[in-house]
């Protein structure tokens, strides 16, 4: 059996379907751990600024602990690939259930003691960023006489 001959102005493979070498999957794995991590910082900033206008709101609180969890299981996983590191489906869903604990655990494991040490400089951070997206959009508001917290409803006897 004879193959074809493919014309040579014909590209057999469209840049998609090409097979990554593990240079060019190296770094888009890199950059996938990078974003998720940017998104749970994101997440982060977002509830904190969220938190000026609806500070009482279950839903709010809700929805981002369901997105942190999501982001924080899936940063996991994806730090467990390039780690080759491997990531039973049960403990994906613990992982989902007790996230933020978890998450300081999953880099105590694979890290060893310089794990704690990168879980307490990102908590500190993500503090810092909710303490920087709060004030930011709270003080956005007050100077811009948005809101009047001389109001005697805010501050009822």
């Amino acid at each position: 059996m004879t193959t074809p001959d493919i014309p040579p102005d014909v590209q057999p493979y469209s840049a998609s379907d090409m097979p990554l070498g593990s240079r060019e999957r190296d770094r888009i794995q890199r950059s996938t751990q990078t974003l998720l991590l940017l998104s749970l910082y994101a997440t982060v900033a977002f509830a904190s600024a969220f938190g000026v206008f609806h500070y009482d709101s279950a839903t709010a609180y809700c929805v981002h602990s369901i997105v942190f969890a999501i982001v924080g299981t899936t940063w996991a996983i994806n730090d467990a690939r390039i780690r080759a590191v491997t990531f039973h489906p049960v403990l994906r869903m613990l992982h989902l259930l007790f996230c933020p604990i978890s998450l300081v655990l999953y880099l105590v494991v694979t890290r060893g003691f310089r794990g704690l040490g990168i879980a307490a400089l990102h908590g500190i951070a993500m503090i810092v960023v909710a303490n920087i997206a709060f004030y930011s959009v709270f003080c956005a508001i007050y100077f811009t006489g948005y809101w009047d917290l001389y109001d005697p409803i805010y501050f009822e006897p």
